[in-house]
């Protein structure tokens, strides 16, 4: 996600020549999307991530609100329809893609993602008896179609390393307004994770299970996001940002004993130097 300070908002999103991006950085980038860019910013953080492994050494500890200074490093950089990004509030942590097919209003690309990093929890008091999960790799396809301020993002990949086997896909809409010279901005969604994908996570097998993690088979499921946010710029270089994300987890993953809740949320707040490309 970049914020470039004084271009109009309507401009980029109508633009024929922006090649599109992770919807998490577009919704709220007020500027042309075809130029890399880097960026590096300090924020405070409050979250809560109430999954076992995922956030906390323990079941207790994993439902704690978490405040944190945070150092965030984004980035975009693309070459003749070519690209790699690494967006800090998007759903995966790096992509790699390539400008299939591009129309007035819409782009079409080939991506290479990664969702979900290994996840190590025989080191945590009381589940030792979980093997560690393997992290992936997906592939499949992303498409953006822009309507004025609006954007439209669908995605579906499958995992390709024969870590999970599973399929992810998603649903979003990112809508943008501009207030003087405040960015604002919203994105709701709707993820869909396969049986595979849940069951790797959040499953438990009987060879795992003890007297207090119960066996559990995860089924599929639908996990809904909102995110809001406002950007402001400091001057040419610098930027202030604030964003609220929440996300409801699926049954599937609410039912796992491990997991402590059925929801998570994250509070951010930060200054960012915005290094722009070509």
């Amino acid at each position: 996600m970049k914020f470039r300070s004084l271009v109009a908002c309507a401009a980029i999103l109508s633009s024929p020549q922006v090649f599109s991006a992770d919807i998490a950085r577009e919704v709220f980038q007020p500027d042309n999307a075809n130029s890399s860019f880097a960026e590096i910013g300090v924020s405070f953080v409050t979250s809560q991530l109430p999954l076992v492994g995922f956030n906390g050494q323990t079941l207790e500890e994993s439902g704690d609100t978490v405040n944190s200074l945070h150092i965030g490093l984004e980035g975009r950089f693309e070459y003749k329809g070519l690209f790699f990004e690494f967006i800090e509030n998007s759903f995966s942590d790096v992509t790699l893609g390539f400008d299939a097919y591009s129309t007035e209003n819409s782009h079409h690309e080939l991506i290479a993602t990664s969702l979900f990093s290994e996840i190590v929890r025989k080191d945590i008091t009381g589940f030792e008896s979980i093997e560690d999960r393997k992290g992936d790799v997906n592939a499949g396809i992303r498409s953006s179609y822009y309507l004025g301020n609006s954007i439209v993002q669908f995605e579906l990949v499958s995992d390709i390393v024969d870590s999970h086997n599973g399929v992810v896909g998603a649903l979003q809409f990112g809508h943008q307004a501009q207030y003087r010279n405040w960015n604002l901005y919203g994105l709701v969604g709707v993820r869909y994770f396969s049986d595979n994908v849940t069951d790797h996570l959040f499953g438990v097998s009987a060879e795992e299970a003890t007297d207090t993690i119960a066996e559990y088979e995860a089924g599929e499921g639908f996990m809904p996001t909102i995110h809001l946010g406002a950007t402001i710029p400091i001057n040419e270089k610098w930027v202030f940002r604030t964003t609220a994300e929440y996300t409801k987890f699926p049954n599937a993953v609410a039912n796992s004993p491990l997991a402590q809740d059925d929801s998570m949320y994250v509070i951010q707040a930060g200054v960012y130097y915005v290094l722009h490309g070509g």
